[in-house]
């Protein structure tokens, strides 16, 4: 079912109640999903929801919910990496393979993944992951992979920062979380470095761009866990992300909910994600781009939509 096909009333209520409910404690985001009678309806998101938060109400703006167990954290990781392709500096640059800021701090890297290689309206290379992975100041080094060293050698330098999405509209509470709707990074790939324009690794080429649907099957490749297998199940997300440390840092708002497929063969380390996999590109069935994941909980990831991001960016395949 796509995302189209929710009630008018249902998306009102959501939007009009998001932002008080994720103020209670215990909570940790609203969207729209299915029930079990495959009907649209409210979703709260909570750490356990045989122990839900005591203030939660009845309904929201009249409609009934269900509790749903998500914890979204954004999923950054260090070194090494085990599941990138090739030796340090070895191309061609794809998508599903670490990159990092080339900055090593107290002696930490904050690696993540390189969603994918698209094209920039000037024709060149250029790799997209999320704003919490690689975002600084515009023309910071990104490495590919992630420095060892400090400095990194030559030869691992990936390019420069481009440009950022982040969330940056303020809280409509005194002292609250900035919002936005997206957590996405855009690094030009230098000329020394060969790039595979929509090739995501072990997923192969990506046909298009699009958005996600409720219901689709997916896939990701995150440098970390390698290839997982999900469903998209929640729409209209707004989400309370945490950072690395489990403390709140954005309201994320119009993200979906993908969760895991219950399935060793599909999903062989019993995980959608894990902490790396931040800025993995979100494929359908057609192997089509339709989402940007930035967070998880292990059994469920978080992710924005793509097709508005590329056009932020103004690139394409």
């Amino acid at each position: 079912m796509p995302p189209d096909d929710v009630p008018i009333e249902m998306a009102a209520a959501l939007n009009a109640n998001a932002f008080g409910l994720l103020q209670l404690e215990g909570v940790n985001g609203i969207d729209v999903g299915v029930d079990d009678t495959d009907a649209y309806t409210l979703r709260i998101l909570v750490n356990d929801p045989g122990d839900p938060p005591a203030a939660l109400p009845e309904s929201i703006g009249g409609f009934p919910y269900i509790l749903v167990a998500g914890r979204p954290q954004l999923e950054q990781a260090g070194i090494p990496d085990q599941k990138t392709y090739g030796m340090p500096g070895t191309d061609p640059i794809m998508g599903g393979i670490q990159l990092a800021p080339a900055a090593i701090v107290d002696g930490n890297v904050h690696a993540g993944t390189l969603g994918c290689v698209f094209h920039d309206s000037a024709g060149s290379p250029v790799a997209v992951s999320n704003a919490h992975v690689i975002c600084g100041a515009v023309g910071n080094t990104i490495q590919q992979p992630a420095p060892q060293t400090d400095p990194a050698p030559p030869i691992e330098r990936l390019g420069s920062l481009r440009q950022c999405l982040a969330p940056d509209t303020p809280s409509l509470f005194p002292g609250g979380l900035v919002s936005g709707f997206f957590d996405a990074a855009l690094c030009a790939v230098d000329g020394a470095r060969t790039a595979k324009v929509g090739t995501i690794a072990d997923l192969g080429a990506a046909t298009a761009i699009s958005s996600p649907q409720v219901g689709s099957v997916v896939r990701k490749r995150g440098y970390s866990t390698g290839v997982s297998h999900g469903v998209v199940e929640g729409t209209l997300g707004a989400y309370v992300a945490l950072d690395h440390d489990g403390s709140p840092l954005w309201m994320m708002l119009g993200q979906v909910s993908i969760v895991m497929i219950p399935d060793l063969g599909l999903n062989p380390e019993g995980v959608w994600s894990r902490s790396g996999d931040s800025g993995s590109v979100v494929v359908n069935e057609s192997n089509e781009i339709v989402a940007l994941h930035w967070g998880g909980d292990g059994l469920r990831g978080y992710a924005s939509d793509f097709a508005p991001i590329a056009f932020g960016f103004g690139i394409g395949l």
